[in-house]
């Protein structure tokens, strides 16, 4: 059904084109049959003022006739009445003609034959007015007047002829113009009834398919309606499944906080039992010894070293991910400021130059970010080159919904392919004992961001240096408040910093 009201569709829209065709055709034709019909005036005019003009001369001449024969003026009047409208209505008529497809050459004949008379009439008519009876009657005698309108007479028949069959042919072309815009009228009249009667068909048959459709799609909504009372129940089911599951993992995950508290608390224990009984072991019995045992003692010692470092740094870890977070609004140049305190002593061993300065208002845990700032300048200290003193970049741009910081060094970097393996716990890019550390400080700062709703990534180039980058959501009260303002080149003696 649809394939076919699609077909009756494109048919009837193809169809309704056509009464714009039939319309153009009409206009054409009808402005044809216009023209046919004004061609036709004009040519009904020109005959008509043809004869007009001939009995406008013949009424002169009349008039000049009863003049010489009667010698009354009377007699003059059609005389004068034909002198003062001879001339515009030749001028009329060659308009006319001209337009009328008639040479100029017989309108001008024409012209010069009827002035001639006009002039002849004139002249007897003076020539008796001055009392030359006989000579006017001499002027009549020598026939020129008769000649002149046997020319006129002539012309204007010839005229007559012409436009006569002209006038005939313009009459056949507009009955031919008449009858074409009659079949056009007649061809739009059936297309037009014929359009009717298939918008009739149609709008029937698209009632019913209309019919149809509805049916289909209540029963589509009803079969709609109970998947989605069904998928409701499979989701709420789901819900509570997935409700008691984050339940149980809660409590599985403060149970797993707290092993690891317990566990830490035991390990601990006896981990400085066996340093502390290894410290005694080696200085009482140092060099007593030999050189073997000596050196069994000092692994001993530095393994359970060791061992404390990781259990605190495995606790700090748990906590970063686990523990509540208090956002305050604070300045990020302060936070900046206790890092660097916090760092002093490492500053002034390094020579290190940190440069910072405009950063932000944020809504953060001041004591966790200071620990992310701290660990990222730290690193930037610590993976330094031998033989080029750190120099430290920190800084902050809004980027949308978040500010973006930036700790950039002069480091020896690294290879962008560690550029996420850098980030997991106990994943070191050097040997132990190169540098000191668990590598576990960037993981722990990937929670606090990632905990504070943020990101934290980096990049770095060998030999060059690394930038490590975190983002934080606006300040919900004041997203653009920028602490301390802008401030100078400022460098303080102890931590050698220098604020942009």
């Amino acid at each position: 059904m649809k394939p076919t009201l699609q077909r009756s569709q494109h048919f009837i829209i193809w169809l309704g084109l056509l009464p714009l065709l039939l319309a153009l055709i009409a206009y054409r034709v009808s402005s044809q049959h216009v023209e046919s019909v004004e061609a036709t005036l004009s040519t009904d005019g020109l005959i008509r003022r043809l004869d007009e003009l001939l009995s406008t001369i013949q009424d002169a001449e009349t008039g000049q006739r009863g003049y010489l024969l009667t010698g009354q003026t009377r007699y003059l009047e059609p005389f004068l009445n034909a002198s003062e409208h001879v001339t515009p209505r030749i001028a009329a008529i060659k308009a006319i003609a001209l337009r009328s497809g008639v040479s100029r050459q017989n309108v001008e004949e024409l012209r010069r034959a009827i002035n001639g008379k006009m002039a002849e009439l004139r002249k007897t008519i003076e020539l008796l007015n001055s009392g030359h009876n006989r000579a006017a009657l001499a002027e009549v005698e020598t026939n020129r007047g008769e000649a002149y309108m046997t020319q006129i007479r002539s012309l204007i028949a010839k005229l007559k002829d012409q436009q006569i069959a002209t006038f005939r042919e313009r009459l056949d072309l507009q009955q031919r113009r008449q009858e074409e815009l009659e079949l056009v009228l007649t061809i739009g009249v059936i297309l037009g009834l014929l359009l009717l009667f298939l918008a009739y068909r149609f709008n029937s048959r698209y009632e019913l398919e209309r019919d149809r459709v509805e049916t289909e799609i209540r029963r589509l909504n009803d079969h709609l309606e109970s998947r989605v009372m069904e998928r409701t129940a499979e989701i709420e089911a789901r819900t509570k499944e997935l409700e008691r599951r984050s339940a149980e993992l809660q409590r599985s995950n403060a149970d797993l906080l707290q092993f690891a508290y317990i566990a830490s608390h035991d390990l601990q224990e006896p981990l400085r039992m066996v340093g502390s009984y290894m410290g005694l072991l080696s200085k009482r019995y140092g060099g007593q010894l030999d050189e073997t045992a000596d050196k069994y003692i000092q692994f001993a010692v530095d393994g359970a070293n060791r061992m404390q470092a990781l259990i605190h740094d495995l606790l700090s870890y748990a906590r970063a991910g686990t523990q509540a977070i208090d956002k305050t609004p604070i300045p990020a140049e302060g936070i900046v400021e206790r890092a660097l305190t916090n760092l002093e002593m490492a500053i002034q061993e390094s020579s290190a130059v940190v440069h910072y300065g405009n950063l932000p208002e944020i809504e953060a845990d001041e004591t966790k970010l200071t620990q992310v700032m701290q660990n990222l300048i730290g690193n930037a200290i610590k993976f330094r080159r031998p033989d080029l003193p750190p120099e430290i970049f920190v800084t902050a741009k809004q980027e949308g919904a978040e500010w973006v910081f930036e700790v950039a060094d002069n480091g020896i970097g690294f290879e962008s392919k560690y550029s996420d393996r850098i980030f997991q716990v106990f994943q070191r890019l050097h040997g132990v004992g190169k540098y000191p550390g668990n590598g576990i400080g960037l993981a722990i700062c990937r929670r606090v961001v990632e905990h504070h709703g943020g990101r934290l990534w980096a990049e770095s180039q060998p030999g060059v240096g690394s930038k490590f980058f975190f983002s934080l959501p606006l300040a919900t009260e004041s997203p653009a408040n920028e602490s301390h303002g802008t401030k100078g080149n400022n460098v303080t003696a102890p931590r050698q910093a220098a604020r942009a």
